[in-house]
């Protein structure tokens, strides 16, 4: 029958299949349509028929191949739904895995990073602490060395009046070398860790440092914060002092303005810091790089600084010139009350 490819019609059907004697009663006719499956007989359909008087014919016959054809369809139909059931079996078992795997590396990939920013913060606690041994370095030995060699060369310029006129003016030009050197290796000293942070607190140290880049580069800055401020714990002081340094480096460097405004206040329990000049802004580019967390050192610098105190950095920047916006929080704040008050005591008792 699949040989032939096509329909059969038999009598005495029993005598070909012996197992159908039993049936009752008797088949007179079997009317078998080929099953096809992709263009191929793969299978038979079976109509009988138990009346003698009851005869199949062509329009039997066409019924039972269109019920043939139907047949067929549904089957590959069924078929395609069971590979559809299993392809997407096998889809939802890699996903699963997939999440499973990516959930993994997520998670190792936190670990790192947490494990980064730790040693990072570890990084910059040790550079602020070198920074500040450094600068007492300069401050008391290289000071103390040039104060001995000013007053040396006052000496010998008394000496050299009597003796040795002709010497007189290279002393004098001596002594004004070292004191440029002395005036040198203080601001060098200062901008490493500005004793007055420490001793005064922000305000002071910044209108210190702020008279100095002013003579040095000529921009007028202003400085805006209440004179009831009052003091900060020590590692917020430094960040908003770094913060606020490294915004007027950039200002001098690169935006081409000669005017800058710092703003410093509290609201509530938050501490908000602003820095914002008139030069030419930044490409939109470069913005985008920037907030993205990209660019230079600096600035990704500031960033992992006010990150450490769970702080907010902002920075908006167009033709008429970049503001950089710090935000620190309430927790932060109320643990430099704490601090400051403990650091009071201690100082009183």
């Amino acid at each position: 029958m699949l040989d032939r490819n096509s329909p059969l019609l038999f009598r005495h059907f029993e005598r070909r299949y012996p197992y159908f004697e039993p049936v009752k009663p008797p088949v007179e006719e079997c009317l078998l349509v080929p099953f096809y499956v992709e263009g191929k007989a793969v299978g038979t359909i079976w109509a009988m028929a138990h009346d003698e008087r009851r005869k199949f014919d062509a329009e039997d016959e066409r019924l039972l191949s269109s019920l043939g054809t139907f047949a067929s369809s549904a089957y590959q139909i069924h078929t395609s739904l069971d590979a559809l059931r299993e392809s997407q079996d096998r889809l939802q078992s890699l996903t699963d895995s997939l999440e499973s795997q990516v959930r993994v590396r997520t998670e190792e990939l936190e670990m790192q990073s947490e494990h980064l920013r730790t040693l990072s913060q570890k990084l910059m606690q040790t550079q602020d602490e070198e920074r500040r041994r450094i600068a007492r370095e300069l401050h008391d030995s290289a000071g103390q060395i040039l104060a001995a060699l000013g007053m040396n060369l006052v000496t010998f310029a008394k000496h050299a009046k009597q003796s040795a006129p002709q010497l007189v003016t290279i002393a004098d030009e001596g002594q004004q070398l070292v004191q440029q050197l002395d005036q040198e290796i203080r601001t060098m000293s200062y901008l490493l860790h500005p004793p007055l942070l420490d001793e005064s607190g922000l305000p002071q140290a910044l209108r210190w440092y702020i008279r100095g880049l002013k003579e040095r580069s000529g921009i007028d800055i202003a400085l805006s914060i209440p004179e009831d401020f009052g003091r900060l714990f020590r590692e917020m002081e430094l960040v908003m002092f770094r913060v606020v340094q490294e915004c007027l480096n950039n200002v001098h460097r690169h935006s081409g303005s000669t005017k800058a405004t710092i703003r410093i206040a509290r609201e509530g329990d938050h501490v908000f810091l602003e820095v914002q000049d008139e030069g030419k802004g930044m490409s939109t580019e470069k913005l985008s790089e920037i907030q993205s967390q990209g660019s230079g050192v600096g600035i990704r610098g500031m960033r992992e600084r006010v990150r450490q105190l769970k702080g907010h950095l902002d920075i908006v920047s167009n033709s008429r010139g970049t503001k950089v916006s710090v935000t620190f929080p309430a927790a932060q704040v109320d643990s430099a009350k704490q601090k400051t008050s403990i650091q009071r005591n201690q100082a009183v008792g």
